[in-house]
């Protein structure tokens, strides 16, 4: 069996890639994507005279800060995918999923750091964008990593995966595989109906040590030690031509729009403000932002509005032209309906049932533009961790802005969830007063 895992020179994996054939880079010889100028600014979304300018970016500490590049004979900039990957991880530029096209993604769940040592090792990874001619330190084995055939993104944590799995469907970039190893037990089974009611039943699982009973369909299973075999078997079979493949239930994840950015000029303009008061707001942590690689300060929307919330501050118009969008995870449908009345004519409410599912739909609706504002769950909840389901919304990073209340509990469960970061808790049984709530922790009226 060809080992699916290595890249033959000069051929590009099946699979991610071919879905974005107005960016798909050419290959050079060793069979690394080589981009042209007008690709990588459409990537990146820039104009072709910021690619220039990046060309010969330098800082004060480092003369190779530039992004590199080589020309055609005929005198074209063309970027090595490493080359870029180099240059966005030296200057914290986030790395658009577009750079990320030219092989499988694997979503990897395991809670134990030996055995994620164990997997970096197996597959020679390394992190996108690192030197490498410089020794990788592997730190606690998390994050994005990449090794010749796929792209691998590893998570300790169950519930933070899910939401990962839910963002990354929600911005049409839903993995090929799962791997699934220790810190799900029983709830294996719950975990995987919830991927695949993000994605679709085709969806392939690798469990390592893992009993997913009773979900068998497109299973890999087996022990750890059996991990790059059952990893290369499932990656093969997702690659399945469609006509192969046994038909199954599917349904349409819809795409997320562009999260707005904002210069500082614009935040400057919201507030009233001179440019002064908010470099003086990024400087003393009020605010999140990030730089380009030119250096300019950029504001995601999400973080604006993070930022009036916590200061009861007015919503400008520039920021909140839409409805508040709720999510509902409770389990009885009457106190949907109750939620439904309350909040209809001036919220967006979507409801879950299973906590689980909604771990997926929140990383969906938060993927690229923030469209989550508050979250209304029911705990405690059968088979679930219900602290390690409020820190797994809390800190994610595209998560973290959203608003949790929270429904039932005792009187120290409650404290025990605000020490966490919820922003309210009620009884259960009080859906009614959800609303003034969340008009309170969003700042409305």
């Amino acid at each position: 069996m060809t080992d699916v895992l290595r890249r033959s020179p000069g051929s590009i994996v099946p699979g991610s890639a071919q879905r974005n054939s107005g960016t798909r880079p050419r290959l050079d010889p060793s069979g690394e994507p080589v981009y042209l100028a007008s690709q990588l600014a459409s990537i990146c979304d820039v104009d072709l005279k910021t690619i220039h300018n990046w060309c010969h970016r330098v800082d004060e500490q480092s003369s190779e800060a530039a992004l590199e590049s080589f020309r055609t004979a005929g005198g074209h900039l063309r970027f090595l995918q490493s080359a870029v990957l180099r240059f966005l991880k030296r200057w914290g530029y986030p790395t658009p999923d577009a750079l990320l096209r030219d092989r499988p993604h694997v979503l990897v769940v395991e809670a134990d750091r030996a055995a994620r040592l164990a997997m970096v090792e197996a597959l020679s990874m390394t992190r996108p964008g690192d030197d490498p001619a410089a020794p990788t330190d592997p730190g606690e084995a998390t994050g994005l990593w990449m090794s010749p055939g796929a792209y691998l993104h590893i998570w300790s944590d169950p519930y933070e995966a899910l939401i990962g799995l839910g963002e990354r469907a929600g911005a049409g970039a839903a993995p090929d595989v799962v791997v699934l190893g220790a810190g799900l037990g029983e709830g294996a089974a719950r975990w995987i109906r919830a991927a695949r009611g993000r994605i679709d039943d085709t969806l392939r699982i690798v469990t390592l040590d893992v009993d997913p009973a009773p979900v068998s369909d497109n299973v890999y299973r087996g022990p750890r030690g059996a991990f790059r075999t059952l990893l290369a078997d499932a990656l093969a079979a997702s690659r399945t031509p469609p006509s192969r493949r046994r038909a199954a239930p599917t349904r349409r994840i819809p795409i997320a729009p562009r999260e707005p950015i904002f210069v500082a000029s614009q935040v400057a303009s919201l507030w009233g403000v001179d440019l002064k008061t908010v470099h003086g707001w990024v400087e003393s942590g009020d605010v999140e932002a990030f730089r380009t690689p030119g250096g300019h300060l950029r504001f995601r929307r999400r973080a604006l509005l993070d930022l009036l919330r916590r200061f009861h501050m007015p919503i400008p118009t520039g920021l909140g032209p839409r409805r508040p969008m709720v999510l509902a995870v409770v389990p009885d449908a009457a106190t949907v309906a109750e939620l439904a009345l309350s909040l209809g004519d001036g919220f967006d409410i979507i409801s879950r049932a299973d906590p689980m599912a909604g771990l997926a739909e929140i990383g969906t609706l938060c993927a690229g533009a923030g469209m989550l504002d508050a979250v209304v769950v029911s705990l405690p909840a059968e088979g679930i961790e219900d602290q390690q389901w409020i820190r797994a919304v809390r800190s994610h990073p595209d998560t973290k802005y959203g608003r949790v209340v929270v429904l039932g509990g005792d009187a120290a469960q409650q404290r025990s969830w605000q020490a966490l970061g919820v922003a309210a808790t009620l009884d259960a049984g009080r859906a009614s007063l959800v609303r003034p709530v969340l008009e309170r922790v969003l700042g409305i009226g």
